[in-house]
C-alpha cells in the first residue's frame, strides 16, 4: 500500500481546488493500491474528510503556532509516508517538511512574480494562463491521473433530487472591495422572487458586521420563500449550496464550495481577474466583470482599497446583467 501525504493548508477555495485534483486520482490507477492523507488546517478538517479520494485527515490547530507544528510532523513522520506532495508551496509547508526531514516528491509551482508583474501593468504571462487546478495537477504523478475530467470532489453530497426552483445568494467576501454592491443584491433577490425562486441567503462571520440592519436584511427578513443559512459548518453550508440550482457570489471561497458540490456559481470579479487562476470551472457556471477597466487587477487578492473610489468594476457589473445570467434557466 503506498501511503500519500497532500500538504495544502490554503484557504476555503484552495482546499476545494485541490480536492479536484485528488478526486481525479481516485479514478486514476492503482487506486486500491493507495492511501491519501490530506494534511489541512483544523477547521477545514470535517468538510477535507469528505473529500472523494482523500482516505484520511491530518490537521494543523490555528493559529498554527510552532509547538503545533513540530506535533503534526510527529505524527506525521509515524505513518512512514511513502510520497509527500507539497501542493501549498508557502513557508509553513516548508518548515512542516523540514521538521519531518523530508523533501517533497513533487512542490505546487508559485505564481506570485507573474501576478505582481500584471499588477505593475505587465503582460500576461504563461503562468498565468493556467488554472490553479491545472497547476495542482502537475504537482501529481501524471501516470497516476487519469484522461478527463474528474466529478465534483463532493458531488455526493447533492440531493437525490435535484434542485429546482432554489437559488442561493452569497453576498460576502473576504475583503469588502470584493462585493458587489448591496443595492445590487436587492434587486436580483426581487426579480428571483418575482420569477418563482425561493432563495436560499449564505451568510459567515464577516457577514454579520454589515449584513444587520443593512438594505438587503430589511429587503428580504419575513419575505415568503427567503431562508437564511448562517452560523453553520463548512460541511453544513456545502449540504445547503448542493440543494440550489445555482449559487450567485462574489470571488469567495464559497463559490468554490459550491462548485466542489456541483452547483454551477455566477460570479463577480471586480479587482481581482480569471488570469490569476482562480476562475469558475463547472460548464454552466458563468464569470461577470467590467472587462474594459484599466485599473483591474488593481491588487493580487482584492485586499487594498479602490483607488478611484468608486469601485467601478463591481458596480458596472447591473442587476440586468446577474439576472440574465441565471434568471433564464428552465426550471
Amino acid at each position: 500500500m503506498q501511503t500519500i501525504h497532500v500538504i495544502r493548508f490554503g484557504a476555503l477555495g484552495d482546499l476545494c481546488l485541490t480536492g479536484w485534483t485528488l478526486a481525479r486520482l481516485a479514478q486514476g490507477p492503482q487506486r486500491e493500491g493507495r492511501r491519501v492523507v490530506l494534511v489541512t488546517k483544523e477547521r477545514f478538517a470535517a468538510l477535507a474528510e469528505q473529500f472523494t479520494g482523500v482516505d484520511a485527515v491530518e490537521s494543523l490547530s490555528e493559529p498554527g503556532r510552532l509547538g503545533d507544528l513540530v506535533r503534526l510532523a510527529a505524527n506525521l513522520r509515524r505513518q512512514h509516508p511513502d510520497t509527500i506532495i507539497d501542493a501549498h508551496g508557502v513557508l509553513r509547508s516548508r518548515l512542516l517538511l523540514g521538521l519531518l526531514g523530508r523533501r517533497p516528491q513533487a512542490r505546487l509551482r508559485k505564481d506570485t512574480v507573474a501576478r505582481l508583474r500584471l499588477l505593475q501593468g505587465g503582460a500576461e504571462s504563461t503562468a498565468l494562463r493556467q488554472h490553479l487546478r491545472q497547476r495542482l495537477d502537475s504537482v501529481m504523478d501524471r501516470a497516476a491521473l487519469p484522461s478527463g475530467e474528474a466529478v465534483p470532489p463532493l458531488a455526493h453530497l447533492a440531493p437525490a433530487t435535484p434542485p429546482a426552483a432554489t437559488l442561493g445568494l452569497s453576498p460576502g467576501a473576504q475583503w469588502d472591495t470584493k462585493r458587489w454592491p448591496e443595492s445590487h443584491w436587492v434587486d436580483l433577490a426581487r426579480r428571483a422572487l418575482d420569477h418563482g425562486d425561493r432563495i436560499r441567503i449564505f451568510l459567515g462571520p464577516r457577514e454579520e458586521l454589515w449584513f444587520p440592519g443593512g438594505p438587503l436584511e430589511q429587503a428580504l427578513a419575513g419575505a415568503d420563500g427567503v431562508e437564511f443559512i448562517r452560523g453553520r459548518s463548512l460541511l453544513e453550508a456545502a449540504r445547503a449550496l448542493a440543494g440550489c440550482r445555482r449559487l450567485v457570489c462574489n470571488d469567495s471561497g464559497l463559490m468554490h464550495l459550491s462548485e466542489a458540490v456541483g452547483t454551477p456559481v455566477t460570479a463577480f470579479f471586480g479587482p481581482t481577474v480569471r488570469a490569476f487562476g482562480y476562475a469558475p470551472v463547472l460548464p454552466d457556471s458563468r464569470l461577470l466583470e467590467v472587462a474594459d477597466l484599466n485599473c483591474r487587477p488593481c491588487s493580487r487578492n482584492g485586499k487594498k482599497p479602490c483607488h478611484r473610489g468608486d469601485l467601478a468594476c463591481l458596480t458596472g457589473i447591473s442587476a440586468d446583467d446577474a439576472w440574465r445570467a441565471v434568471g433564464s434557466e428552465a426550471r
